[in-house]
């Protein structure tokens, strides 16, 4: 496998939540600090994704600004692709407080190399395409979507190789608990600082 890059997306506007949720405080860190202290134990290097003209709501590492306005999850994923040569991309959403590190290495160890994308699928059978490891081959497919205007990444899926991990290959995990996303302020009262 190609050396890993963490990529933090953290260029939302929050607007459900009131505010962009990178920058939002739990157990003492941001979100966004939160989803690069998960990346980092299996990354080259971590970069942070933030909204055109926007602040760096994990000052340690590096940010890119996303390719365009209002360009959703597509437009982090294409601007760092752009910036880091021939790197894969393990990405983690910074709403996703509680994944850490060994369910990221969990989710890499059950990649074989061929597809496109890999990432975990609840027990609802919810797809979670944010905390995934986006390979270099699905590149060309994020650029195309973004030129045709698509911001949502569930669009692109069908024209990508996907590899959907069920909850089998994280026996250790609660994945309803750990894949649990932060929409709205109360949501932050499910978590700790475990």
């Amino acid at each position: 496998m190609a050396q890993l890059i963490g990529l933090v997306l953290a260029g939302g506007e929050g607007r459900r939540f009131g505010e962009p949720k990178g920058s939002v405080k739990l157990g003492g860190s941001t979100l966004a600090e939160r989803a690069a202290r998960a990346l980092k134990p299996l990354c080259g290097s971590v970069i942070v994704s933030v909204a055109k003209g926007g602040k760096n709501p994990a000052p340690a590492h590096p940010a890119i600004e996303d390719a365009g306005e209002r360009s959703g999850p597509l437009g982090g994923i294409a601007a760092v692709f752009a910036s880091t040569g021939r790197a894969d991309l393990l990405v983690l959403a910074c709403d996703y407080p509680a994944v850490g590190t060994s369910l990221l290495r969990s989710l890499i160890a059950a990649s074989d190399g061929s597809d496109d994308l890999v990432f975990p699928v609840d027990a609802a059978g919810r797809d979670h395409p944010l905390v995934g490891l986006w390979r270099r081959s699905a590149e060309s497919v994020v650029i195309a979507a973004l030129a045709e205007g698509q911001r949502k990444v569930q669009a692109i899926l069908p024209d990508l190789s996907v590899r959907r991990l069920p909850a089998q290959v994280f026996p250790n995990f609660d994945l309803a608990r750990v894949l649990a996303n932060v929409n709205w302020p109360g949501d932050l009262r499910t978590f700790t600082d475990a």
